[in-house]
């Protein structure tokens, strides 16, 4: 049991000092612990891992790691870039979770609750927009798509958690959330103001995301292979 939490103390170990990294601002830290935190979550799946390995998973933590590179390097204008990269993530994110929701019933009153949800990201990014309109019009387009299909995950993943009893679903909920909070945490830090504190914040939520996203993963094979019925099929409300 010890030899298979290895990886995973790696990763809370690695995220702590790099997230301690980031305050005090030391960057030889930083360059040692933050490359480890991916390929320490990537480790903690294949030890765990009973099936054959997701390529959708390979293919996130990749782009992430990429991403974190690239922000290693502070590169000057990479804001665009980072961006794109991390798009790539949750299209791979979307449709797994729409997958998952495919094979359920379509239950009326949660779907309301989810078009609400979605709705209110939707003016939520709208007055976020607003805010840097002028100061930033080339950000524009891109954070709109961005947000569009990042609020389809979010309100997504809501409706796998209300529609179904399993805790895979809880994860990729807290995973979904937490990329929210760190994603527009960088559009106001980057975008309208300034602030230290959010930035540390949002690296925190950031790298948490990440362990869900694995979690999300494992559980999820988990009940693929071992359940009969993969979801609790419901009555239309």
């Amino acid at each position: 049991m010890i030899t298979k939490n290895i990886s995973i103390y790696l990763y809370v170990v690695a995220s702590i000092l790099a997230v301690i990294a980031m305050i005090f601002d030391n960057e030889w830290l930083m360059l040692f612990v933050k490359p480890s935190i991916i390929p320490a979550l990537f480790i903690h799946y294949i030890t765990l891992n009973k099936s054959k390995i997701s390529k959708d998973l390979l293919a996130i933590l990749s782009i992430y790691f990429i991403s974190d590179v690239i922000t290693l390097l502070e590169i000057e204008e990479a804001i665009l870039y980072i961006m794109a990269l991390d798009f790539l993530p949750y299209i791979l994110l979307l449709k797994v979770v729409t997958e998952d929701v495919f094979e359920l019933k379509l239950n009326k009153l949660n779907l309301g609750i989810v078009l609400g949800a979605f709705s209110g990201l939707m003016f939520a990014m709208y007055y976020l927009v607003q805010s840097f309109v002028q100061t930033n019009p080339d950000f524009i387009l891109p954070v709109i798509v961005y947000g569009i299909i990042l609020a389809l995950y979010v309100s997504l993943s809501l409706y796998l958690y209300l529609e179904t009893d399993f805790d895979f679903a809880f994860d990729i909920l807290i995973a979904a959330l937490f990329a929210l909070i760190a994603d527009v945490i960088f559009v106001i830090t980057n975008m309208i103001f300034k602030a230290d504190a959010l930035n540390y914040i949002e690296f925190a939520f950031q790298i948490i995301s990440y362990f869900f996203i694995v979690a999300y993963f494992l559980k999820r094979n988990i009940y693929r292979n071992t359940k009969s019925n993969f979801f609790t099929i419901v009555d239309e409300v």
